[in-house]
C-alpha cells in the first residue's frame, strides 16, 4: 500500500532542540518497510498544536487525500496524539479520510479496523484531548506566576520595549526574563500619544493620520509599515503606562477574559498615567459607538446627528434630479424600502436651516441658558458631601502610598531590600499614586465646575456670540453641533433636540471658542465620571 507520513511536534523549540521528528519518521519508514508498503510523501509540522487544524502540512496532506484518484492509502502517525488533541475534530478529518478510502493508522497504538477498534481508537483520542487540556492548564497557571513575580512571558516584547535577562530560577534554572524600554522604539510610542492628545505644530491627529505620518518620515514599526490597528493597539495597552497586562485574552477564542483572571506585571512607563487616560478619554470620544465616522468627515450639517422619529433609524443623504438636490432620509426607508416607514424626506438645506434656527431661537438664549444652569447648580450642591467623602478617602490612600515609598527609600538607604524587589514595588505605588491622583482631580473638577463664576452678563454676551455665528451652514456650525447635540430626531412637523447639559456649560466658560475639528477638553473635565444628567434640553420646535 501507499502511505503518508505525518509527524508533528508541538513548539519550533523542540523542533530545534530534540530528536522527536526524526525519531518519529525513523519508526514509520521502518514500520512500511517491515509491513512491505511504500512511502509516497511526508508532511512534517515543526512547531504546530494539533488542538486545531491551523497546520500548513497537515491541510495540504488532507487535500491530497481527498483527491480523486488518492495518490495514497494510508496515512501514518506516530501515535493519534500526533494527528490531533481535539476529539471533535479528529473524528471530522477521520471521516473525510475514510469517504476518500484511506485509513488513519498509529504505529503505536495498532487497534484493527472492527466497531470495537474504532471505539477504542475515540477513546484514546478522548484522552488525548484530555491530556492536552490539563497540560494546558498548568502550563497556564505557572505562566501566570511567572507574571505575578514580575517576569516577561513569551518570545517578542511589545513594541517600545525589549526583554533583559533575570536570572535562572528553578531546578532547570531555566533563564528568566523582564521587560525593558527600548530607547528608540520609546521615542515613537511617546510621539503617537502626543500627536493623537495634543498635536504636533498642528492640530490633533486622528490614528490614521498618524499612521501616514509615521510611515512617510520613516519612523517603521520593527521595519513594517504602521496601520491603524496597530496604532490603536499602542494608544489602548496599559504596558505603556507601567502596566503589563498577562492572560488577557483567551488564546483559543480570542475573546477577553474576566478582568479577575488578568495578572498586571509592573514594568517600566513609557508615558504617565494622565497622558495615557487623555488619550483613552479620546478614544471613547471618537469610538463609533458614540461618534458616528460620517459625523466627522460628512460635509453635510446634520450627518451622525439626525434619528428619524418615526422608527427611530439613522437618517442620511441621498440626492435626486442628477445629484442637484440633497435630501435626508430615514436609512430604513432606503434598506427596506418606503413602506417601511411612514417619515418623509426632507431637503437638507431647509433643514440645515431650520435646526441652526431652532439652536438660535430656544436653546442658545440667555433665558434658557439661565434656567439649565440654575438646575446645575442645585444639582453640584445635593451631591458635593458624597464626593468630599468620596475626596478624604482617596486622600487617606494617597498618603499610604506616599508612606510606601518612603519605606521603600529608607530599606534601599539600610540596603535590606533586593534591587528587583524594589523596582517592583515602587512601580506599583507609582501607577497607583498617578491613579489616585487622576479620581481626585476628576472630583475635585466636577466640584469645581465654574457655574458660580459664569455671570448673567457671561450668558447674555455667549447668546449673542453664538446667535450671531450660527446663521449658515458652516465649519463653525458643525463643529459647534457636535459638541452641543448628542441627537436630533425628526417626526412630521417636530423636532427633538438632546445633548449634554455639561458640553453647554464648558461653550459658556469658552466663551463660545471651538477648535474646529478637536474634542474640545471641557466635555471630559466637566463629566470625568458621567455621573450628571447628559440631557441639557429638550425642546420641540416646530419646522
Amino acid at each position: 500500500m501507499k502511505v503518508a507520513l505525518y509527524a508533528r511536534v508541538s513548539t519550533t523549540r523542540q523542533a530545534e532542540n530534540e530528536l522527536s521528528i526524526p525519531d518519529q519518521l525513523r519508526q514509520m519508514r521502518d514500520w512500511c518497510k517491515r509491513n512491505g508498503h511504500t512511502v509516497v510523501a511526508e508532511y512534517v509540522e515543526a512547531g504546530a498544536t494539533a488542538t486545531d487544524d491551523k497546520r500548513p502540512q497537515f491541510q495540504e496532506m488532507i487535500a491530497a487525500a481527498v483527491e480523486k484518484p488518492t495518490p495514497f492509502d494510508i496515512v501514518l502517525v506516530h501515535s493519534f496524539s500526533r494527528f490531533f488533541r481535539d476529539l471533535e475534530q479528529a473524528l471530522s478529518y477521520k471521516k473525510q479520510l475514510s469517504k476518500a478510502g484511506v485509513d488513519l493508522v498509529s504505529i503505536t497504538q495498532q487497534l484493527g479496523n472492527d466497531p470495537m477498534a474504532h471505539m477504542l481508537q475515540s477513546m484514546l483520542m478522548m484522552f488525548d484531548e484530555y491530556q492536552s487540556k490539563e497540560n494546558a492548564k498548568h502550563t497556564l497557571r505557572g505562566m501566570n506566576e511567572n507574571a505575578r513575580q514580575g517576569y516577561f512571558n513569551g518570545a517578542k516584547a511589545p513594541f517600545g520595549f525589549r526583554t533583559i535577562e533575570a536570572g535562572r530560577t528553578g531546578t532547570h534554572g531555566r533563564l528568566k526574563k523582564k521587560l525593558d524600554i527600548d530607547p528608540a522604539e520609546a521615542e515613537i510610542v511617546r510621539e503617537i500619544f502626543t500627536l493623537y492628545v495634543h498635536g504636533k505644530e498642528s492640530p490633533r491627529m486622528g490614528m490614521k493620520e498618524i499612521a501616514k505620518n509615521l510611515n512617510q518620515r520613516g519612523l517603521l514599526m520593527r521595519g513594517k509599515l504602521w496601520r491603524v490597528q496597530k496604532v490603536f493597539e499602542v494608544l489602548s495597552s496599559l504596558t505603556y503606562m507601567g502596566l503589563h497586562v498577562f492572560n488577557k485574552v483567551d488564546s483559543k477564542t480570542r475573546r477577553t477574559k474576566p478582568e479577575s483572571e488578568w495578572v498586571k506585571v509592573p514594568v517600566p512607563a513609557i508615558i504617565d498615567a494622565v497622558l495615557f487616560e487623555q488619550a483613552t478619554k479620546l478614544r471613547s470620544a471618537f469610538s463609533p459607538k458614540r461618534c458616528v465616522p460620517r459625523r466627522e468627515t460628512s460635509p453635510h450639517l446634520l450627518t451622525g446627528l439626525l434619528k428619524c422619529g418615526c422608527c427611530g433609524s439613522g437618517m442620511t443623504i441621498v440626492t435626486g434630479k442628477g445629484g442637484k438636490y440633497p435630501y435626508y432620509k430615514c436609512t430604513n426607508r432606503i434598506s427596506k424600502g418606503n413602506a417601511s416607514c411612514p417619515s418623509r424626506n426632507i431637503p437638507a438645506d431647509k433643514l440645515e436651516e431650520l435646526v441652526l434656527d431652532a439652536f438660535r431661537q430656544k436653546v442658545c438664549t440667555a433665558e434658557y441658558l439661565k434656567g439649565l444652569l440654575n438646575d446645575l447648580r442645585a444639582e453640584v450642591a445635593k451631591n458635593g458631601s458624597l464626593d468630599k467623602g468620596q475626596i478624604k478617602k482617596l486622600e487617606a490612600e494617597l498618603k499610604a502610598v506616599e508612606q510606601a515609598q518612603n519605606n521603600l527609600l529608607q530599606a534601599i538607604e539600610r540596603g535590606a531590600l533586593d534591587m528587583d524587589m524594589i523596582g517592583d514595588r515602587a512601580h506599583q505605588n507609582k501607577a497607583r499614586k498617578e491613579s489616585i491622583l487622576l479620581e481626585i482631580a476628576a472630583l475635585k473638577r466636577k466640584q469645581q465646575m465654574p457655574l458660580d463664576g459664569i455671570s448673567p452678563q457671561r450668558i447674555e454676551a455667549f447668546s449673542r456670540v453664538i446667535r450671531d455665528r450660527l446663521t449658515v451652514p458652516s465649519a463653525f456650525a458643525r463643529a459647534y453641533l457636535k459638541v452641543a447635540a448628542s441627537e436630533i430626531r425628526i417626526k412630521d412637523q417636530e423636532m427633538t433636540i438632546r445633548g449634554a447639559r455639561s458640553s453647554m456649560v464648558g461653550l459658556i466658560n469658552n466663551g463660545g471658542n471651538i477648535n474646529v475639528g478637536e474634542v474640545p477638553t471641557f466635555i471630559q473635565e466637566w463629566r470625568p465620571l458621567r455621573d450628571s444628567n447628559p440631557c441639557y434640553y429638550r425642546e420641540r420646535v416646530m419646522s
